[in-house]
């Protein structure tokens, strides 16, 4: 099950008695049935924010282990200042909401596909995550770790390149995650 699933039947789960009989009324179903997209998304924008902010207490720590080593560890402040960034585009990002009279609309199958988007990243961020604690053993370790952190940057401009993507779906030009 994946995680967008398992987040569309943890929000089904809690609605009350009287929301899901009125499920079955079709203009209430699709209102409703779209906000419940839309706060699947926030679950999984929120998942996605707090995965970042443990990676950044990750990159501060390795920035302490480094400290006698000053040219790598502006290469961690570099890191953690994107990773920051994008911790805040997760955090103000639209959540799948158009007005009645705006030019591109948000429709359902839009918000299911900004739903895997993010679903997606989490698994970007968990990699990413995977990649500071081994630059942490590596650091640990006494290691030269400069091509180590060229590659957690690399990543972590990837993912913010994917993740800008998702601007693309709010805006009406649709897309989905590439499988890899």
């Amino acid at each position: 099950m994946t995680l967008d699933e398992t987040v569309k039947g943890e929000m089904k789960s809690e609605l009350s008695l009287t929301e899901r009989i009125a499920l079955y009324i079709p203009i209430y179903k699709g209102y409703r049935e779209k906000n419940l997209r839309r706060e699947e998304d926030r679950a999984v924008r929120g998942e996605l924010s707090r995965a970042l902010q443990g990676t950044k207490a990750d990159l501060a720590t390795i920035q302490r282990e480094l400290v006698s080593q000053p040219e790598l560890m502006m290469d961690l402040e570099r890191i953690r200042t994107k990773v920051d960034k994008y911790d805040i585009s997760v955090k103000k990002a639209v959540n799948g909401y158009s007005g009645f009279h705006t030019a591109v609309k948000i429709l359902e199958d839009d918000l299911d596909a900004l739903v895997k988007w993010d679903a997606k990243l989490i698994e970007d961020i968990k990699l990413l995550r995977e990649g500071a604690s081994d630059l942490l053993d590596s650091v640990d370790r006494g290691m030269d770790v400069k091509a180590e952190i060229r590659n957690l940057e690399r990543g972590v401009d990837s993912m913010m390149e994917d993740y800008n993507q998702r601007e693309t779906i709010m805006k009406g030009f649709g897309g989905e995650p590439q499988e890899e």
